[in-house]
């Protein structure tokens, strides 16, 4: 019977100790984001650190993409198990098999949470003179990184409209510098609606710019043939460090995480959860980020018809927090 006792004792021990959270699995992710020359870089580590100290048993390694339609391709492929800045134009093209992803269909692409609303700024040289998208034909342009999603857009707009621009391609400190020394004549850059991008910031300390707009006639023409495009008119005076500005029609996206339908609902919703419930610290890094919901805004602010599932994770998350998910919004595999 002693020795019975021993055993008994030692098995409850070990059972504790493997039930223990020092004994839980640890979950290693990657985690896409965008090229580390972007100011929105600085959002992405934030984010990894916030969830990997938040001891809930994920670590989130950071790695280097080129951003939206790279991160979107390599969640997958498996490559990623979620990724930021990923706008959700660029996941719903993928989920409908549409347009950039029309042989890449995919229906397992998950909203994970909103960072914000931005706009695909178009930044011109001052003295250059150009006022509108169509103003840029003949002109060399940068429409973003490679692989983006912005420039992806700038393409389409560009055919579309036929515009002639000569686009060229480049990460954002290549950019920066063939518009210094006049190979290029401007960039796109994605920033928030009221401010220019922190590296755009820096450029206008030396070389005057000006932010340019679509005029109403290509905003029509774009929508007819991508209506999942959103077009906001800044008014004059909105941008703070150019408020000469406006009003103009700036092409918008709804911009944040996404994981895929492999994702577990239970570390979806830790990862929402560490990032919302640290929110401030991450907007310490990245400012961008004040104001907004990373739940409540994604299920407000898209319309009828351009939504894309969110990930069972979110979904919990928001229940949790008393906010409405409309029914569009819940995938099949959401257990309720």
């Amino acid at each position: 019977m002693k020795k019975k006792g021993y055993w008994l004792v030692f098995l409850v021990l070990t059972l504790c100790l493997l039930t223990s959270p020092a004994m839980a699995q640890k979950h290693y992710l990657n985690m896409g984001s965008t090229s580390s020359t972007s100011g929105v870089y600085a959002w992405c580590v934030a984010t990894a650190n916030v969830i990997n100290k938040s001891q809930n048993d994920i670590q989130v390694t950071v790695i280097e993409s080129g951003a939206a339609l790279d991160n979107l391709r390599k969640i997958k492929a498996g490559v990623f198990d979620f990724a930021l800045c990923v706008d959700l134009p660029s996941a719903f093209q993928m989920v409908r098999g549409m347009d950039t992803f029309q042989k890449e269909k995919w229906e397992d692409v998950r909203w994970l949470f909103t960072r914000n609303i931005t706009a695909d700024r178009l930044y011109v040289r001052k003295d250059s003179g150009v006022t509108t998208f169509k103003e840029l034909k003949g002109k060399k342009f940068c429409p973003g990184i490679p692989g983006s999603a912005s420039a992806d857009y700038i393409f389409k707009f560009n055919d579309l409209l036929k515009a002639d621009i000569k686009l060229m391609p480049a990460a954002i400190g290549d950019a920066v510098d063939a518009m210094k020394n006049g190979a290029i004549i401007g960039l796109s850059k994605t920033s928030p609606l009221d401010s220019l991008d922190a590296a755009m910031i820096e450029v206008n300390l030396t070389l005057p710019i000006t932010v340019i707009g679509y005029s109403e006639d290509d905003v029509a023409k774009i929508r007819e043939r991508y209506p999942y495009m959103i077009f906001l008119e800044t008014p004059k005076g909105k941008i703070k460090q150019l408020p000469e500005v406006g009003p103009i029609m700036e092409e918008c996206a709804i911009v944040g995480a996404v994981a895929s339908a492999r994702l577990p609902e239970e570390l979806g919703y830790k990862i929402v959860k560490a990032y919302v419930e640290n929110l401030e610290e991450v907007a310490s890094a990245y400012p961008a980020i004040k104001g907004w919901d990373p739940v409540a805004d994604f299920f407000k602010n898209v319309p009828p018809g351009g939504e894309i599932y969110a990930h069972a994770g979110l979904i919990r998350y928001a229940q949790e927090r008393g906010i409405e998910v409309p029914e569009r919004f819940i995938p099949p595999e959401y257990k309720k």
